[in-house]
């Protein structure tokens, strides 16, 4: 009875350091931090003091800042599209990125803000925290 018991704690903690080490993000360049998402009036007078944020689980894009500059009249569907993505859980955010300026946005809006734009360094892991929100009326 003894020796189930133990197997089955052996078994437990081996399944949880080997989930544990599939998530742990270990990269030398990227973005790791926290990601807050919300929806709701934007009416004057905007009060963001008054705002309160949940933990983003989703899709979060990165946009390469000179394409979007660049983009014009062109498809930002097609840009995206051909963005970097990561799912967001939890409102974690762990990714490895490639030197670059991005916007970084949710999948589902659009924001182009000196908030949301980050610039990654080769070898350095950027340490950035992101609140969003969707106004639903103007």
């Amino acid at each position: 009875m003894k020796t189930t018991a133990s197997l089955r704690f052996f078994g437990l903690l081996t399944f949880l350091i080997f989930i544990n080490a599939c998530t742990k993000s270990n990269f030398e360049t990227g973005i790791k931090g926290k990601v807050e998402y919300e929806s709701g009036d934007c009416m004057p007078p905007i009060n963001e003091t008054n705002r309160s944020y949940k933990k983003f689980k989703g899709e979060l894009v990165f946009v390469v800042k000179t394409d979007l500059d660049n983009l014009g009249n062109g498809d930002f569907e097609n840009l995206k599209q051909h963005s970097i993505k990561t799912k967001i859980k939890r409102g974690k955010l762990g990714k490895e990125l490639p030197a670059n300026t991005y916007v970084v946005m949710p999948e589902n809006l659009y924001l182009y803000s000196e908030a949301n734009t980050i610039t990654i360094v080769e070898g350095e892991v950027l340490d950035k925290d992101f609140q969003f929100w969707n106004c639903t009326s103007y």
